[in-house]
């Protein structure tokens, strides 16, 4: 009712112009988006109008507007919905926390901005992470509390990666469809259960925040001590970056005023369409490919340059004097910095890791030279892989899969060798390794190897999903694929390292960038501390020797008990000095950087 009210003042002053209209419509709008009553989707309608209204009526009104706005985004879609449909919600809301953050920017409130950005994007990862969050606190203070947490959280993930019954699209006999009411209404019974529950937990002393969105400083404690963090915001109305690192107090403002929203979609479209028309969609074999390069025009060999060189020009360029001193004047020398990229919107599409002028050849400028590139899909993510986290000696080891003969998938014979070299590397330096090949990769097989094997790697074919199934994104097996709503139901807490050597397994879905809903970032859920994965297709001629290069600089990581494993905390580096060897191999021609530039690497 108050949210009809406030559209019929808002229409009155348009029409009238009347300061006292426009009054009333922003009270109506802000009534009904912190209303108890009412459907959640009309309080996020309303707490949007709130904060388009906002502006006028001075900063202390903005900043509650937006509040509401991140609050209502989590529960708009909450635990009660399977992970699905409440990717399905989120359709048409990721620019939602963009925009807070952009707001809250031009009120010179970086670290708000910041804490909004975490609260209102990533919403079903942050919620399967917190069903997952360890609570040992609470259980030395109030163990009967934390198991029934424990319990709760087990039954709603459970429930939550169920097949949708609204999906089917399926006429059901009469007893199905019985059943599927019940599960729901279990499921929403334990969400409610929990809410309730966590009421409880916070009004015992010192829990008062316990999980709840996290505060600045509260991100703050999982940034690592070395290297810089960088957080690209989007919006219509401004782009700009935030950086962190270990010391500071507050994030350092950005501005990106040679970039607006506009110029990165198009970009990214740019991009999109010249990958599209050069047949880089899966892992190829260059005789394969060969109809694929036919389909080029003239007009399209510098496109990749282009983006690449606009990313360096007006994207990292200004980033550069705002990072830490240890990243001036590095120039290609040893012993790089790192840095995580944190991109929200259009700017999740394009390659940044690899911005750089490759045409001016004279004295060529690119990022490379100054740093190592890694991306994270939020900044909680930095703190729960932990680079000091200790794993199960007795799941240290790498888990091989080749799969040549996807059924229906092009043939893409150098997987074997890759994982044969692979294969040989490990056992040379005395790592415990298994390999799954051709019939011997089933799903359920390789589904079963990922829990006892804290690294995995994969050569073979893989696939982003569609708008319509973003969960359905998948890498492709003897009898199908293992798709990634399955693979973020898993939970290894050892698990270490993911060498994903397949195509667009970092791609993402345009309708929900501010998701990350990618196979890279369900590996990241599943709990993998370190991802290697791919922007696009891949080439099987290359691909061995990146990976045998990227292994060869991974050094070894030996326990007391003499347990050899490796040091993921290194992958990064060491996809850094791998890719870097295929790039001076073939050079920064077109087709040599289309080879190249896929390859990125995700957390620790």
């Amino acid at each position: 009712m108050q949210h009809n009210l406030g559209s019929s003042f808002l229409t009155q002053f348009n029409s009238t112009r009347r300061p006292a209209d426009l009054l009333l419509a922003q009270s109506s709008y802000r009534t009904s988006a912190t209303s108890l009553t009412g459907s959640r989707s009309v309080w996020l309608q309303s707490a949007r109008k709130w904060a388009q209204l906002s502006s006028g009526f001075g900063e202390g009104e903005i900043l509650a507007a937006h509040v509401q706005v991140i609050k209502l985004i989590s529960l708009v879609a909450c635990f009660e919905d399977t992970s699905k449909r409440r990717h399905e919600l989120l359709t048409g809301l990721s620019q939602d926390s963009t925009k807070a953050a952009a707001k809250a920017l031009s009120l010179n409130q970086p670290s708000k901005a910041l804490e909004w950005l975490e609260a209102g994007r990533c919403i079903v990862w942050n919620q399967i992470n917190q069903l997952r969050t360890p609570v040992d606190e609470l259980h030395a203070c109030r163990p009967d509390l934390a198991d029934q947490l424990i319990l709760l959280s087990r039954q709603l993930e459970y429930f939550g990666g169920r097949t949708d019954p609204h999906q089917s699209g399926m006429e059901l006999p009469m007893q199905v469809q019985m059943t599927l009411e019940a599960e729901a209404h279990t499921h929403l019974r334990l969400a409610k259960e929990r809410e309730e529950l966590l009421v409880s937990i916070r009004d015992l002393p010192g829990f008062e925040s316990f999980l709840l969105p996290k505060t600045f400083a509260e991100l703050m404690r999982g940034i690592p001590n070395d290297g810089a963090t960088v957080i690209i915001n989007s919006d219509e109305s401004r782009c700009d970056a935030l950086v962190v690192f270990a010391t500071c107090a507050e994030p350092t403002l950005v501005p990106l005023e040679r970039f607006s929203y506009k110029r990165a979609t198009n970009l990214a479209e740019v991009l999109r369409l010249h990958l599209t028309s050069r047949g880089l969609q899966s892992r190829y074999s260059d005789e394969a490919r060969g109809d694929a390069r036919g389909m080029r025009g003239a007009d399209e060999t510098d496109v990749l340059q282009a983006v690449l060189r606009d990313l360096w020009t007006d994207l990292v360029e200004p980033i550069l004097p705002f990072l830490p001193a240890e990243f001036q004047d590095k120039d290609g020398k040893d012993d790089l910095p790192r840095i995580w990229w944190c991109p929200t919107g259009p700017f999740a599409f394009l390659p940044i890791h690899a911005a750089g002028d490759y045409n001016n050849h004279g004295s060529q400028k690119t990022l490379a030279e100054f740093a190592i590139s890694s991306y994270i899909p939020n900044l909680s993510i930095l703190k729960r892989l932990g680079f000091d986290r200790q794993g199960n000696n007795g799941d240290r080891g790498v888990f091989l899969v080749s799969q040549a003969d996807a059924t229906g998938l092009r043939r893409i014979p150098l997987t074997d060798t890759e994982v044969e070299k692979t294969f040989n590397e490990l056992r040379r330096r005395g790592i415990r390794t298994a390999v799954h090949g051709s019939k011997a990769a089933t799903i359920a097989a390789v589904s079963d190897k990922l829990d006892s094997f804290s690294c995995v790697h994969l050569a073979c074919h893989a696939s982003q999903g569609t708008k319509d199934d973003p969960l359905g994104s998948a890498v492709y097996l003897h009898d199908g694929p293992l798709k990634l709503s399955e693979i973020m139901k898993k939970n290894l807490p050892n698990a270490e390292l993911a060498f994903m050597s397949a195509c667009q397994t970092s791609l993402g879905d345009e309708s929900l960038p501010d998701e990350v809903v990618h196979l890279a970032a369900g590996m990241l859920t599943a709990g993998y501390r370190s991802v290697v994965a791919t922007m696009w297709s891949i080439s099987d001629e290359h691909a061995p020797d990146v990976a045998e290069d990227f292994y060869k600089c991974l050094f070894n990581d030996e326990t007391a008990d003499g347990v050899v494993g490796l040091d993921v905390t290194g992958s990064a580096r060491a996809l850094h000095i791998a890719v870097q060897a295929l790039r001076r191999k073939l050079g920064d021609s077109t087709e040599a950087l289309l080879k190249w530039v896929p390859y990125v690497h995700f957390g620790i």
